[in-house]
């Protein structure tokens, strides 16, 4: 089958790498594997999508008192009832340098400019989490990603990024659900949990993800 790709960069930002608000566990040994893919020339469309808070966002457990890395019920966005979030350390929160990719990819990034790069950004409502570069958490509002990949004729989406266990999953599972053939690259991921890592990855091929 041909088509054209789209290498999606999820959240491969400052705050999630080591010396970051919320690092990810060898977060930096997936930067090798995402260079070689940008510079390799490979891909019709390359796109960076960015976690990019506000203060006081509902996944900080700074704004509700509590413990980082706890879960807590908050309410929902557009319905009643409530849904469980994980609470996490203040992180890439609009306009600081944890929001920032890291200066390696941007400087790649930079370098191949014009239309075949694109940035989204996610996690920007204050009431409710976006973990898939496609849309939040409860599905209230979707961001312009798969706009983007529509508008470039886009079939095959190989993804890399962080964390495998939130965000990398989030967007995998959305990019099956959007009918993309998707391709995760494993040396290209880590988790927040290292130890869940074959487990996601198994689910995500369940889904219908190639993992390679």
């Amino acid at each position: 089958m041909t088509g054209k790709s789209c290498l999606l960069l999820v959240d491969i930002q400052n705050d999630f790498l080591p010396g970051g608000a919320l690092a990810v566990g060898d977060g930096d040994k997936i930067l090798p594997t995402v260079y070689s893919l940008v510079e390799s020339g490979e891909f019709d469309l390359i796109v960076a999508s960015k976690d990019y808070h506000p203060e006081g966002h509902v996944s900080f457990a700074s704004t509700h008192g509590g413990e980082v890395f706890t879960p807590k019920e908050v309410p929902k966005l557009r319905e009643q009832g409530t849904v469980t979030q994980m609470l996490w350390p203040d992180h890439c929160v609009q306009g600081t340098r944890g929001s920032e990719l890291e200066a390696g990819l941007q400087t790649r990034l930079d370098r191949l400019g014009g239309d075949k790069v694109k940035t989204v950004h996610k996690g920007r409502h204050a009431l409710v989490d976006s973990y898939s570069a496609f849309a939040d958490n409860q599905y209230t509002a979707f961001t312009a990603l798969s706009r983007i990949l529509h508008e470039n004729g886009i079939t095959d989406v190989h993804i890399v990024g962080l964390a495998t266990d939130y965000c990398v999953r989030a967007t995998a599972i959305d990019s099956c659900k959007f009918g993309f053939r998707t391709t995760v690259h494993a040396a290209g991921v880590r988790g927040v949990d290292g130890g869940r890592e074959g487990e996601v990855l198994e689910e995500l091929a369940g889904w219908g993800c190639m993992v390679v």
